[in-house]
């Protein structure tokens, strides 16, 4: 009997365990501190159930085999602020993001107005602000493609938009027609509307744009989570998710053609989006397993250098000398922080100047004073400008910085625009990922897709070289902030995941957590960090399934 025993036991020791897919012989960085790095890992039900050396995992499962022959594995990508549908839209309209000459931006919206029926808008977005002398291109380019077009097209900050002639007519914009409180209305020497309106100001023409249908918003949600799986990744936070935006990728998830999971940033406080009520955010489902999350909120704290409407402590070098805007006033802005906060919103907030970002942190340091503390994992994006003493803020308050890291090297709009409006010292200030991160602050990495690149590995690359990743530029932005690779994948994968509250689920590759993960064609620790951009996304699969390529 005893021998008996010994035997069927032995066999099941020697059968081998059913899994749906092995990827094998592959260069595995888990992000998991205890074993980093591994060859194989054993999939089954979406689940990671093992992950170790090839011939180990082999022996023990059976599968569907995967060899990557050394290629690289990761946790798939969070990209921590993105924009799917206000990107998938503008991809459908007249897309300028790829024109980086005048003369080319101009043919482009020439081709986009010959594609139109008579009377139909022209809508379109993506425009360098920085081919223009002051960012301020003329309606007069415009009025001369077609005079009778209305036309209005975003510029690629999202903080501007350069409008015809008969756009502005339309809407009822003229010399008389007051700034609105928080944007502003371009005009030349005589006072009449140039054809650029900033922030707010936007909306006087938007108000009275044709409606985005709803199959519109569906189409343009799948083209932007079809793009995120391009890049190798499977987790966004949208920022200032519109009402309809939620109901799009909702109606996705329901269709099971989603295959992303996504925190909706619900743009309570945003000017210049479409407002969506206190009701649409739903605490309850911060941390439920559903893969559409609307758990957060998104404030506006202030608009953006080029513009001058980023709100600064010392005031603007250029023509008005001003500090910038403010969206909301300070003691309105703490009261809002402070319910939201009591109510156990996760709050995001937009803020690009040192000013904005210290009445950021002042707001949440007078909730944090007055409520009972809740593990909310607040952050704040952008981060352009911040004060040395604000700094340390961010750990103190547990405060995340999100940045923005593709931005960091002196491009045509920190060199063009900014440097005249704020001067080289605070030029060399810029992005201070690397100090941020040694004051101990956790730093999460986001695209804020279509203003920029969705492609994380070029953020990260941009993060270790503060460098021009086309290498139009040689010179680094302040070089002292860069930070390391690992410090990098972990800002795009489990610093990503915390801040979704996934952090249990997502963001590491070991047993126990979703097989979301991404294949690189290199190591990118075998690398210079000038080719790390470079690198080609192979493989993305959600849960155990490839969703890129298809």
């Amino acid at each position: 009997m005893i021998l008996w025993l010994l035997t069927i036991n032995l066999a099941s020791c020697g059968g081998r365990e059913e899994v749906d897919l092995l990827i094998l012989n592959a260069s595995v960085y888990t992000v998991d501190g205890d074993k980093p790095w591994a060859q194989a890992l054993a999939i089954r039900d979406g689940l990671i159930v093992a992950v170790g050396a090839s011939d180990a995992l082999i022996r023990d499962y059976e599968g569907e085999q995967l060899d990557l022959q050394g290629q690289m594995v990761l946790p798939g990508f969070h990209d921590s602020h993105s924009h799917l549908v206000y990107g998938g839209l503008e991809l459908m309209r007249c897309d300028l993001s790829a024109e980086s000459e005048v003369d080319g931006l101009l043919q482009k919206i020439a081709d986009c107005d010959q594609s139109l029926a008579t009377g139909e808008w022209l809508i379109g977005g993506g425009w360098d602000l920085s081919l223009f002398e002051s960012t301020n291109p003329s309606k007069a380019l415009l009025d001369d493609i077609n005079p009778s077009r209305r036309m209005f097209i975003r510029g690629a900050d999202g903080h501007s938009a350069w409008v015809s002639s008969a756009a502005l007519e339309h809407a009822g914009i003229e010399a008389e027609t007051p700034n609105p409180s928080d944007g502003v209305i371009e005009r030349d020497a005589f006072a009449e509307p140039q054809g650029v309106l900033r922030e707010s100001a936007m909306l006087l023409v938007e108000k009275v744009l044709p409606a985005v249908t709803v199959e519109d918003r569906l189409k343009a949600a799948r083209l932007g989570v079809a793009l995120a799986h391009s890049m190798g990744i499977t987790s966004v936070i949208d920022a200032a998710t519109t009402e309809s935006d939620a109901k799009a990728f909702d109606a996705l998830d329901a269709d099971q053609a989603l295959n992303l999971r996504l925190v909706l940033a619900m743009s309570l406080i945003a000017p210049f989006f479409d407002q969506a009520p206190l009701a649409s955010v739903k605490v309850s489902e911060r941390y439920s397993d559903q893969n559409v999350r609307r758990a957060s909120a998104k404030i506006f704290i202030d608009g953006v250098l080029e513009g001058e409407t980023a709100a600064l402590l010392s005031p603007y070098l250029g023509g008005n000398h001003g500090h910038g805007m403010l969206i909301t006033p300070a003691d309105s802005l703490t009261e809002q922080v402070v319910a939201l906060d009591a109510a156990g919103v996760q709050l995001m907030f937009h803020a690009i100047g040192d000013a904005g970002v210290r009445m950021a942190l002042d707001a949440l340091e007078s909730a944090r004073e007055v409520n009972e503390i809740q593990d909310l994992r607040h952050h704040i994006s952008h981060l352009q400008l911040v004060d040395p003493k604000d700094q340390p803020r961010f750990k103190a308050l547990g405060v995340t910085a999100n940045f923005q890291a593709l931005w960091a090297f002196p491009d045509d709009y920190i060199m063009n625009i900014n440097l005249p409006a704020v001067g080289m010292d605070r030029v060399q200030a810029m992005y201070p990922i690397g100090s941020l991160h040694r004051a101990g602050a956790r730093i999460v990495g986001g695209s804020d897709w279509s203003v920029s690149s969705m492609n994380p590995l070029l953020a990260i690359e941009t993060a270790l070289t503060r460098r021009d990743p086309t290498g139009v530029r040689p010179e680094a932005l302040n070089a002292a902030e860069a930070v390391s690779l690992a410090e990098m994948i972990e800002a795009y994968t489990i610093n990503g995941a915390y801040l979704a509250h996934r952090e249990d689920q997502t963001g590491r590759l070991k047993p126990g957590y979703k097989a979301d993960l991404v294949v690189l064609a290199t190591n990118l620790f075998d690398l210079t960090p000038s080719e790390i951009g470079e690198v080609p996304i192979v493989m993305t699969f959600f849960e155990g399934q490839k969703v890129y390529p298809k």
